[in-house]
């Protein structure tokens, strides 16, 4: 294996990372993309669109929301816990992204909301021959992506990885790589930009830094060779570790992605319980997956239950479901029985979306029951039978009028009376870590005291620290928001630095 040269590498071709290659060889730039697997895009592809604010999708739709209203929302809820000014400049960007992307011929549907109160900020990718949002529609994105950096002479090197950064003088030179067959050689360069996607892939990471034992209490999607590799190399030059988080939601593991009529039925907001038979929680907030994941994994065990009726399901086929996503696009229970049977009796059946990547995991506990009384649901699920008792006793006697203890709207106060009970089992799931090095708002990486490095740039994933201890869902698609958007920045910026007169040959 042949020693490289270029004047910017990128660790990772993954959203933030093809994006970052494209935006410094648009600068003139040559540039080098190490990707240890054989695409590129990463998770992304399995997503449908980003964030932006003052696009001209929402100017045509006239959405009354501003960056300044971006800005101030964003900051409000993280309680000014994070860094103001990168914050700005990617709300800044935003829009421009948006037109930056449609420059290489894709096509953007229009602007979405996520669910009812989050703000219309969801700028999803158009499938060719469709006019209906579509799973792994930004896939089309990233094909863009990639087509432009080819044009542009990024060269990109498939199942190859980044071993080491190399470093001279406190300043970034170069990174150790090492091919499939085993052969290590030097990339060297002027700017190394880090963009591996987090720790998702890794459960001894997952709960030496978030606490979580991953496929017990936690069941996040697992991208394969998302494994912190980048983070570690950005740590051992002097990288300033952060406190890593995850875009916590909330998962029924076998059913979410697989059976979704049972899996959207049961995300409405009906009663919800812990293993106590105590409800936690408005129901009414289930549709903001971020704050029920929140709830949830406060609970014993981090377990909670949703539980319904057949009266309830005869309401659903009668009116239709309360909460409809764009992402399952579920509206109705017409495949409900079908599903319950192929489901209860152990029936193989096709997995769509994140699921795919850890099916079989997912599919080795029951987490969705029926049963005939509540004595039988009890015992299928370890719910506390006297204290679910009381619990429905008092939830009941508020149904349809008012709700004394969580103050949930009357409308979805539906009383649980049988004759047949179904309940589904809810852990925390998530998209994989955010964040974990420290960046300033040119993307540069920092360390212990606060100084950049020289050189040394991350973006993505990695660099994710923006959200504070909870993804801010009322914004929706800003993971891949900032992913592809601090890419860019970090692109830009390190080429930038190389012509500036603090680069030091």
């Amino acid at each position: 294996m042949k020693n490289m040269e270029a004047d910017v590498i990128v660790v990772g071709g993954g959203a933030s990372g093809i994006a970052a290659a494209v935006a410094a060889a648009e600068k003139d730039a040559s540039v080098i993309v190490i990707e240890k697997g054989s695409t590129l895009g990463g998770a992304a592809n399995m997503g449908m669109g980003f964030f932006a604010v003052e696009s001209k999708y929402q100017k045509a739709q006239m959405v009354d929301f501003t960056k300044e209203d971006a800005f101030k929302m964003f900051m409000e809820y993280t309680h000014w816990r994070v860094d103001a000014r990168l914050v700005r400049k990617y709300i800044e960007q935003s829009a421009s992204t948006i037109e930056w992307i449609e420059s290489m011929g894709v096509e953007f549907l229009n602007s979405y909301k996520y669910f009812e109160k989050s703000k219309q900020t969801w700028h999803v990718v158009k499938t060719k021959g469709s006019n209906a949002p579509a799973e792994r529609a930004a896939s089309n994105m990233f094909k863009a992506l990639t087509d432009r950096a080819e044009e542009l002479g990024v060269e990109i090197c498939f199942k190859t990885k980044a071993k080491k950064i190399l470093m001279e003088n406190g300043h970034v030179t170069g990174v150790l790589i090492e091919n499939a067959d085993g052969e290590t050689a030097e990339a060297l360069c002027s700017c190394v930009i880090v963009a591996t996607g987090g720790f998702g892939d890794n459960p001894d990471m997952i709960k030496e830094n978030m606490g979580y034992e991953w496929g017990k209490d936690l069941h996040s999607f697992r991208i394969p060779g998302v494994a912190g590799d980048g983070l570690k190399m950005m740590w051992e030059v002097g990288g300033a570790k952060t406190q890593p988080n995850m875009e916590l939601t909330y998962t029924t593991p076998g059913v979410t992605d697989v059976f979704k009529t049972i899996s959207e039925t049961m995300r409405q907001p009906n009663l919800m319980v812990n293993l106590d038979g105590l409800r936690f929680i408005n129901e009414e907030i289930m549709n903001n997956t971020v704050y029920t994941g929140n709830a949830i994994s406060r609970q014993r065990e981090r377990v909670a239950f949703t539980i319904i009726d057949d009266s309830i399901i005869d309401d659903y086929r009668k009116k239709g479901l309360d909460y409809i996503t764009f992402h399952h696009n579920i509206k109705t229970v017409d495949k409900w029985d079908q599903e319950v049977e192929t489901y209860l009796s152990g029936k193989e059946t096709e997995a769509s979306g994140l699921s795919i990547l850890h099916n079989e995991e997912q599919k080795k506990t029951r987490n969705f029951f029926a049963a005939d009384s509540l004595e039988e649901l009890c015992n299928q699920t370890g719910i506390n039978l006297e204290n679910l008792k009381a619990t429905i006793k008092e939830y009941n006697e508020g149904a349809g009028s008012y709700d004394n203890f969580f103050f949930k709207n009357h409308k979805y106060m539906r009383p649980i009376k049988g004759k047949k009970y179904y309940a589904a089992r809810h852990f925390p799931a998530g998209y994989g870590s955010l964040g974990g090095i420290n960046v300033n708002d040119k993307m540069e990486v920092l360390n212990e005291k606060g100084f950049k490095i020289p050189g040394l740039y991350s973006c993505g994933t990695d660099a994710c620290n923006i959200f504070g201890d909870s993804y801010c869902f009322l914004l929706p698609g800003n993971t891949m928001g900032f992913a592809v958007n601090s890419g860019r920045m970090a692109g830009y910026n390190a080429v930038d630095y190389i012509d500036s007169d603090d680069f030091i040959e």
